[in-house]
């Protein structure tokens, strides 16, 4: 039906709209607060997102999440990026998505960035090519031992001094390992590292 059942009262996402005028509009939500230019791209990514889904057994479907980010208008002259992601919740008897969790959030991001398929069960992700108009899955990333231990100090707040006398390795050898856990999990620090780390079931 293309409708909301449930729609959040936070006002930084309804563009001056009330919860329940949201919940009435449905999808045409967006047509009326996504910049004319990003209206295409969310098109596609819909139709590329249902052809991935539809090509998986129904017993892996639930298994899915999408996410990827667009513009919302807070005003004539205001915009937010935001994150998208859709997770599907219930499947009718035939396998199609009968109801899905929609979740939204400021972008951490400062560009529409990937869209990304993720499987909750494993690490597998799969990143959409608009110039190909296909899918191509992530290479197997994989940490060392190392970066896994120097991950799992850090959840516990432990300085780079610290981690060093705990491993009994110099701290400019912890820092040179956050440099390379930054660059492979595309993170800005070692917070953002763990969770991500932890996401992907890495940790």
């Amino acid at each position: 039906r293309k409708n909301f059942l449930y729609v959040s009262s936070n006002p930084l996402f309804l563009c001056g709209h009330s919860p329940e005028d949201v919940q009435q509009k449905g999808y045409a939500f967006y047509f009326d607060v996504v910049p004319s230019d990003e209206i295409n791209r969310l098109m596609e990514i819909n139709e590329a997102g249902f052809r991935f889904y539809y090509d998986q057994p129904i017993e892996k479907r639930l298994d899915l999440s999408i996410e990827y980010n667009f513009h919302i208008r807070t005003s004539e002259k205001h915009s937010h990026l935001i994150h998208h992601k859709l997770t599907p919740a219930l499947l009718s008897d035939k396998g199609d998505i009968w109801l899905a969790l929609c979740t939204v959030s400021l972008s951490p991001e400062k560009t529409i960035g990937d869209v990304i398929i993720s499987d909750h069960t494993c690490t597998d992700k799969y990143f959409y090519s608009f110039e190909g108009r296909r899918w191509r899955k992530q290479p197997e990333l994989t940490l060392s031992d190392r970066e896994k231990e120097i991950l799992q100090l850090s959840v516990k707040g432990m300085s780079n001094t610290e981690i060093g006398e705990t491993l009994f390795i110099d701290a400019n050898t912890v820092k040179f390992h956050k440099k390379k856990l930054f660059e492979k999990l595309h993170a800005e620090n070692i917070t953002e590292a763990v969770g991500i780390a932890a996401n992907m079931r890495l940790i």
